[in-house]
């Protein structure tokens, strides 16, 4: 199992690790072989500006794990080190993940294709998933910077400047099991 923290650095959040994209923007966006990868992480969020509930976690990361393709049965989210209740005072949960992604493959190795991909943009924001709330800006940082970095998933657009009042959100570009949403 991989952990994923944010580190306060200099005033701004940083993810550790930090991975890139693995493929070029400019590959074919259709039927790619493929074949599964299973993910099994635990993101560590920290000092949230407001406290969370194990289960407004839970549906926030189902949700956006769904949004980016995630087969549902393979996906188990367990949140823990949350509140009870808004009210409470823990502002630096963790969350476990687990679920399976497509991982295109190249050159020989697409002899062992198990599916076919293709490439999609997906929009993260308020309502995108329907339990992301508009003050739920940093959450989404966070979650960028720890989850979405360890995962094939290349960021297209971002906007996340918490505090200016102003929608946020991120685009990002995915690869899904082909027929998939």
């Amino acid at each position: 199992m991989r952990r994923l923290g944010a580190v306060l650095l200099g005033g701004l959040l940083a993810a550790v690790p930090i991975s890139g994209w693995a493929h070029a923007a400019h590959a074919p966006v259709a039927g790619q072989p493929a074949v599964w990868r299973t993910y099994d992480l635990v993101v560590d969020l920290d000092h949230l500006p407001r406290t969370y509930t194990c289960d407004q976690l839970w549906y926030v990361f189902h949700g956006i794990l769904l949004r980016l393709g995630v087969p549902i049965d393979t996906l188990n989210v367990l949140p823990y080190h949350c509140s009870r209740s808004p009210s409470g005072d823990l502002r630096s949960p963790h969350v476990q993940v687990s679920f399976r992604m497509p991982e295109v493959l190249h050159g020989k190795a697409v002899k062992w294709a198990e599916l076919s991909a293709d490439r999609r943009l997906i929009a993260i924001g308020p309502g995108e998933p329907k339990r992301l709330k508009p003050t739920d800006c940093r959450l989404l940082r966070q979650i960028r910077e720890t989850l979405l970095e360890s995962l094939p998933v290349k960021v297209a657009h971002s906007d996340l400047l918490c505090g200016q009042h102003r929608p946020f959100g991120l685009t990002v570009q995915v690869w899904v099991a082909a027929g998939h949403g």
